[in-house]
């Protein structure tokens, strides 16, 4: 018989396994939250008109966010051994992006890679073998001269 703590703690412990990450238009503080949950390693590069925040805990999860000269995260890559939170990691952007996967989903056969494109959003999320990688990006929000060569994962 299982008590109703032991349900309480497994949920727990689920929700610490999939973490949240600032999403696309987020304030460059919540990546500090993010680092706390991920207890992940946190390093920063600072360009001229950006900064790149470096997110890597022990399983091998790796996040890049990218944020410009406003504080405004305008785009994620990550790579990871497990499914990303991606309604975390698109933010406000998210419905869309799902009602095009599910409308992808319906296509016949085994899709590794998946690209949607709307107005201002990118998305390309590649799964193989139980590694998870991709990147998003608002193009509305791109410092000017930023290369989008930095984050594509081709």
């Amino acid at each position: 018989m299982t008590s109703p703590n032991r349900g309480a703690l497994a949920f727990l412990v689920l929700l610490t396994l999939n973490p949240a990450w600032a999403g696309l238009g987020d304030f460059e503080s919540s990546i500090q939250e993010e680092k706390v949950k991920m207890h992940a390693r946190h390093a920063v590069v600072v360009m001229p008109q950006y900064s790149v925040h470096e997110l890597q805990n022990s399983d091998g999860a790796h996040i890049q966010q990218y944020v410009g000269s406003d504080g405004r995260v305008f785009a994620v890559v990550w790579h990871t051994l497990y499914k990303p939170d991606l309604s975390s990691i698109l933010g406000g952007s998210y419905p869309a992006y799902a009602q095009s996967a599910r409308e992808s989903a319906r296509k016949a056969g085994i899709q590794r890679r998946f690209r949607h494109e709307s107005l201002d959003v990118v998305v390309q999320a590649t799964a193989h073998l139980n590694v998870f990688s991709g990147y998003a990006f608002r193009q509305s929000m791109l410092p000017a001269g930023f290369s989008l060569s930095t984050i594509a994962l081709e």
